[in-house]
């Protein structure tokens, strides 16, 4: 079969939901689950994932990707149909879609001609990319996407759903906030080797953060501190995600750092990081050819932590930890929740979920906020929360 074929699965009943798909909540309107949507990298780690929920919540996307041996044996398990091609294709493979959701990175290569195709069709365009360079294109799109009559929406994985929800949540608190502060320990079931190269692409442009609406470029490791969590005390350093542009046109705060967990004592990072972009982009070939590792622990045994802070000049701030289950299956949550509020919504053009949608989804996803007391828990954690973050 030609690779840009497509094809029904065999006829059968659909899957019965998964315990934890069904907990989301009650399944989509009628509507927006019989509209026709393109995941596009359904047979990676994530894409597979975000196809098993879509199927839960009564959804029936086409699936595509670049493997057809794959998409086959996806699709005829979960009675969908599929079709095959590059991600230069997706122009020819959109058909009769309503939107895309893009699945498969890295997306610093493979966003831009999906999101093109998607202006070009007049289709929604969705990504669970958490990249700057990505972000920022698309936010970038926002005239085109208006005069197209489609929403344009990056990141609605884990990051920024998770993130930037609730950053708007703590500075909803605080109007007049002029510093917003992200932490996050991000726990996953293993790794995809998509998700490994967009981390390579990402890291080796070095540190930022966006400073007086700016993102202005710092060594990376500048600014490790440690923090006390309801996990422990852990080590954080600036790290350059798509909430520095995302969260930035959320709430309107110009000064945003976005911190993420690594395993060594501030000093060491402070010394040892600013040499991670070079030696990044040296193994960056070995690491696009890294197959998946597979997951160590069972599901309820891997849990994300994410902080938040808005602070504004004459000192009121407020803060907030928020947990949610393991990164990959969240995403698959917040990213069919972002589809169905796309496809309910009137094109908004290019923006942000939480500014699109509120603060709420992002719980609707998963996400539980947590009591000022669970921190004053972290001093001296159980043994089992420290097994959660790997340490």
């Amino acid at each position: 079969m030609d690779a840009s074929e497509s094809t029904v699965s065999p006829d059968g009943g659909a899957p019965a939901p998964s315990a934890e798909a069904a907990s989301m909540g009650e399944r989509v309107d009628e509507a927006a689950s019989t509209e026709t949507w393109l995941l596009y990298g359904a047979t990676g780690r994530t894409g597979t994932l975000i196809a098993e929920q879509a199927v839960a919540r009564g959804h029936r996307p086409v699936l595509s990707g670049r493997s057809p041996d794959r998409l086959r044996r996806l699709a005829g398990r979960l009675d969908l149909s599929w079709v095959a091609g590059e991600v230069t294709d997706v122009g020819r493979l959109i058909g009769g879609a309503r939107l895309v959701l893009l699945a498969a990175g890295p997306f610093g290569t493979t966003a831009p001609p999906v999101l093109q195709a998607c202006l070009d069709a007049g289709v929604h365009y969705l990504d669970v990319a958490n990249e700057i360079p990505v972000a920022r294109a698309v936010l970038a799109a926002g005239e085109r996407a208006r005069a197209r009559g489609i929403t344009a929406l990056s990141a609605v994985g884990f990051g920024t759903v998770a993130s930037d929800g609730l950053a708007r949540l703590v500075a909803d608190q605080v109007p007049a906030a002029t510093q917003l502060d992200l932490a996050i320990l991000l726990g996953t079931e293993g790794s995809s080797p998509g998700a490994s190269a967009s981390r390579t692409q990402a890291l080796a442009s070095g540190g930022w953060i966006r400073l007086d609406g700016r993102l202005v470029r710092t060594r990376l490791g500048a600014g490790a501190r440690r923090l006390l969590t309801p996990a422990g005390r852990r080590t954080f350093m600036p790290f350059p995600t798509a909430d520095l542009v995302l969260t930035g046109h959320t709430t309107g705060i110009p000064n945003v750092t976005v911190s993420l967990e690594v395993p060594m004592p501030p000093v060491v990072a402070r010394l040892a990081m600013p040499a991670l972009p070079a030696l990044t982009r040296l193994v960056g070939e070995r690491r696009r050819r890294a197959k998946a590792s597979e997951p160590t622990s069972a599901p309820n045994a891997v849990e994300s932590l994410l902080w938040a802070r808005a602070t504004a000049a004459d000192g009121r701030s407020a803060e907030s930890w928020m947990r949610t289950g393991e990164g990959y299956r969240y995403t698959a949550r917040a990213a069919i929740l972002a589809v169905e509020a796309a496809l309910r919504s009137a094109p908004l053009g290019a923006t942000t979920v939480a500014r699109a949608f509120g603060a709420e989804l992002c719980l609707a996803a998963g996400g539980e906020l947590l009591g000022a007391d669970a921190v004053k828990r972290g001093e001296q954690p159980h043994p089992a929360a420290e097994a959660k973050h790997g340490r």
